[in-house]
């Protein structure tokens, strides 16, 4: 059908008409909810120093919902993705910086919780049950790094950091024995300890057992030592702790015990480091305290990264690595800081 000249200049009128429709713009140019003012509600700072690694126009993102029980961060530079576990699934996550998307990195995984990269790019795993830290070949295989202690089982290995040497030390309290959901529930062998192993030994050394309920670790920024987190308020009558220790220099050997934090109204689980000797802990304690909370290296509450979960783990991650990942509860966030990562 063809349209006359008077026809032609009223539907064209009749669309213009349309198209100038308030309603109708609003629809054509909605991009989804209105986004947060910055700086964001997230940011808190306890301390004027913290204004130094806050953004005043970094977003809050939350990239995936979906697991049981999020933990265990890692971040992997060659291949730009972070391999984090969801224990109760016994399923090791991946998420993939350059499309945000998280898939499912391996299956039936032993309820895996903390990784780490060694210096020759392996994923070394804590397994929960059965109760090991476990390798990941080059070649696909797998090599059991640990599993016994005095003849007798771990308890449930959470989190672990790998040495320039080769060698690896890894906490041990054995969470993942106190129920079937992120385990198998049984009686736990062996005192709550810290070990160290690498591949010339039969079985771990025991760093220290002058420690509760060992759970997150880092490495110092200089390699000299580590801090620790103790839990130890999930079963003891005792506050929650960050401790430091020294390592000897072949990593088999601790001195100078150091309470850096002690807590009453937190619990402290993973941690990372900056380059300035800062500790970013993920943090416990209901609102206005879930989320991340940051300690200078002396441990003076510097802020907050407040979460709308129960946050786990934390590790920055990004070329720079200035990109705060946390495992909370169910999901997975980011957030850039003005920090580097150590």
């Amino acid at each position: 059908m063809k349209l006359g000249r008077r026809q032609f200049l009223s539907a064209s009128a009749a669309l213009a008409a349309v198209g100038t429709s308030p309603q109708l713009f609003a629809l054509q140019s909605s991009q989804g909810s209105t986004p947060e003012r910055y700086p964001i509600d997230a940011w808190k700072v306890e301390d004027s120093r913290f204004s130094d690694y806050m953004i005043f126009n970094s977003p809050l993102e939350r990239h995936w919902s979906g697991g049981l029980w999020t933990e265990g961060p890692a971040w992997n530079a060659v291949g730009r993705y972070v391999v984090f576990s969801d224990i109760p699934r016994a399923k090791q996550m991946r998420w993939d910086e350059s499309t945000g998307q998280v898939s499912v990195l391996r299956d039936n995984v032993g309820h895996s919780n903390g990784n780490t990269f060694d210096h020759q790019g392996r994923l070394i795993a804590c397994e929960h049950y059965p109760s090991r830290v476990l390798r990941y070949e080059w070649d696909g295989s797998t090599t059991v790094l640990a599993e016994r202690y005095q003849g007798k089982p771990l308890n449930a290995p959470n989190d672990v950091v790998a040495l320039p040497s080769g060698g690896v030390i890894f906490t041990d309290p054995g969470y993942g024995a106190h129920f079937d959901y992120e385990g198998k529930k049984r009686d736990l062998e062996l005192e709550t300890a810290i070990y160290y192993v690498d591949d010339s030994l039969d079985e771990p050394i025991m760093l220290t057992d002058d420690i509760y309920k060992p759970n997150g670790i880092v490495l110092t920024p200089d390699g000299e030592g580590f801090y620790a987190s103790d839990s130890a308020p999930t079963h003891f009558d005792e506050p929650a702790r960050i401790i430091c220790w020294s390592l000897g220099e072949d990593g088999r050997s601790v001195s100078d015990r150091q309470v850096i934090v002690t807590s009453e109204d937190t619990i402290f689980d993973g941690m990372a480091c900056d380059v300035d000797g800062n500790i970013w802990s993920s943090a416990n304690g209901g609102e206005g305290i879930d989320g991340v909370v940051v300690f200078s290296p002396e441990g003076t509450l510097l802020g907050r990264v407040l979460l709308p979960e129960v946050c786990s783990n934390v590790c920055f991650a990004g070329k720079s690595r200035n990109r705060l990942f946390m495992t909370a509860s169910q999901s997975v966030y980011t957030i850039y800081t003005a920090a580097r990562g150590a």
